[in-house]
């Protein structure tokens, strides 16, 4: 056994799963879920599925035991849990004799981001390297599958609304973040104490966003740039955790300054091929 996968029953670890089984044997592959029997498919392909959570040292601690090289994906809560969590995650592997981390950071991390999640993944980073361990450190930018949950209300009214101005963020696929992931997992002494940023093809702004929405519905649509308070209010009329709000709206905050429309072709280099354009993306989800 050489590779474990954290949260390998959400959606970027599941993707993580698929992708590596097509490139080593499942019996090289571990995994650490919360709930071992949502893992019951995986098990039944021949992975080693094992109880691990983030709160826990001693659980995560056994869950590393006899793993090489393990991802971790950034769990979900606030920034002061998130940031114990990632330092308990590195502090167990580093306790059970893991070589080589891999994380999923974010595009540009910084303390003082507006994105304010970004402050957890530079903390985790610098953590990663203190340990000593070997590392991969990958750099994802913003999910271009996020850009989805708008569309039925654009659909209904016409209207894709966002604070986001003229910004131009580099979307990417969750799945081509999950192939990158799996390539260096499937050959980690390749990728050892490397960085890479994972971005699209290009930056997009949300009024091209809204014509690729009309374009593969056929409907009309365009973007309607809200005021931040009132995007706010709709976050929270949803039930979204304050954090969450919060993180959100700092992320237009800090691309209308052009914190993320820097594109890398770090993500070629990698798995050999161009990610998939957020055009085709919405196209091919939507038909």
């Amino acid at each position: 056994m050489t590779v474990l996968i954290t949260g390998a029953t959400g959606q970027l670890g599941s993707l993580v799963v698929k992708h590596l089984l097509d490139r080593i044997p499942a019996n090289d592959i571990a995994v650490s879920v919360r709930s071992p029997e949502k893992a019951a498919d995986l098990a039944a392909k021949g992975i080693d599925v094992r109880l691990g959570d983030f709160n826990d040292l001693a659980l995560m601690t056994n869950a590393f035991k006899g793993i090489d090289t393990a991802l971790i994906i950034s769990a979900e809560d606030d920034n002061a849990k998130r940031i114990a969590q990632h330092r308990t995650a590195v502090d167990a592997a580093k306790a059970a004799g893991v070589k080589h981390i891999v994380y999923t950071s974010i595009i540009d991390p910084k303390a003082d981001a507006d994105f304010t999640y970004s402050a957890i993944h530079l903390d985790t980073e610098n953590y990663i390297r203190e340990s000593g361990l070997a590392y991969t450190l990958l750099r994802n930018s913003f999910y271009a599958d996020l850009l989805l949950a708008g569309v039925p209300h654009a659909l209904e009214t016409g209207d894709f609304g966002a604070p986001a101005g003229d910004a131009k963020i580099t979307y990417i696929p969750r799945n081509d973040l999950a192939e990158a992931a799996a390539t260096v997992l499937a050959n980690p002494a390749d990728h050892i104490n490397k960085t890479y940023d994972l971005t699209g093809t290009k930056g997009v702004t949300h009024d091209e966003i809204a014509g690729y929405i009309a374009n593969a519905t056929g409907k009309p649509v365009k973007f309607v740039d809200l005021p931040a308070e009132v995007h706010t209010g709709i976050l929270s009329s949803l039930g979204l955790p304050g954090h969450l709000i919060e993180a959100l709206a700092g992320l237009y905050v800090g691309a209308k300054k052009g914190d993320y429309e820097t594109v890398s072709s770090d993500f070629e280099t990698l798995v050999g091929r161009k990610p998939q354009s957020v055009e085709d993306f919405v196209a091919k989800a939507l038909k």
